[in-house]
């Protein structure tokens, strides 16, 4: 073998083990929906182009992620809500990362422009299901577009509101994002999702909440103080305290850049 052959092999020996050596530097997300598309795509793009480290996103909900978590198919997840007493005792923790409220949305062609929190449990727990009651779209039915029944989305609305099971005029989506294109095409449907999933999306009208008599803004705020009721904290969850790559990305999201990529996202600071 002449020793520019041995060169040559040298040389692709050392771009294929640096090569491997980012591939291995990789971080993979699973879990909700609803972070994935407003926040991690911007959020791995820029600590990749800080850090070197590579991103392999994916999505669907809480729970998915929390079961891929446990089967140790993505090295962090992203949900909606607190880890279960059970689920911490597999040895999952969870880190507080940002806040979130629900948007609550018609279709464009809806004259209702704002509801109350008490017409919002009526229409869940089936106790409204014609618009007339709520001056809307005379009579036609409230068609209810729903996140998933596995998203956090689901779980912590059924708590705030306390319905046992949506109506029979409802819908559920694949994933909470996807309430709003379904809104945007049914013209007496109601549904909720992401604030962030919405933040300034004019396909669809975003409808001001009344509670406790008082109209009530989606901000900073009104979310923080719980003025805005309709809300949830969002978490990375890991299996143990997370470590290495995935440690410096949490870290990053605490930071001026990840705050400034949450915020910009329409999602709140926690506290």
């Amino acid at each position: 073998m002449s020793r520019k052959t041995v060169a040559i092999l040298t040389i692709f020996a050392i771009v294929c083990w640096h090569t491997l050596a980012q591939a291995q530097d990789a971080i993979r997300y699973n879990g909700s929906s609803t972070i994935l598309k407003a926040v991690m795509y911007d959020a791995a793009k820029i600590f990749k182009e800080e850090k070197g480290v590579v991103f392999d996103l994916k999505g669907k909900s809480t729970g998915f992620g929390i079961k891929k978590l446990l089967a140790g198919e993505c090295d962090v997840a992203g949900g909606g809500r607190p880890l279960s007493t059970e689920e911490q005792g597999k040895g999952l923790v969870e880190t507080k990362a940002f806040l979130d409220a629900y948007a609550f949305i018609v279709n464009n062609s809806n004259p209702v422009n704002s509801i109350t929190s008490e017409q919002l449990t009526g229409i869940l727990k089936g106790q409204i299901v014609k618009w007339d009651d709520l001056n809307g779209p005379a009579g036609k039915k409230i068609v209810i577009l729903s996140p998933p029944e596995k998203s956090a989305h689901y779980k912590n609305t059924k708590k705030i509101i306390g319905f046992d099971a949506l109506p029979a005029n409802s819908m559920m989506v694949d994933m909470t994002p996807n309430v709003l294109k379904k809104v945007q095409s049914f013209p007496v449907a109601i549904g909720w999702l992401s604030a962030a999933n919405v933040n300034g999306n004019k396909d669809v009208k975003l409808l001001q909440v009344i509670h406790n008599a008082e109209e009530v803004a989606i901000n900073q705020s009104n979310v923080l103080s719980g003025k805005y009721p309709y809300q949830q904290t969002m978490y990375f969850y890991t299996k143990g305290e997370p470590t290495g790559s995935v440690k410096e990305f949490i870290d990053f999201m605490k930071g001026p850049k990840g705050q400034t990529i949450i915020t910009s996202a329409g999602f709140f600071l926690a506290e």
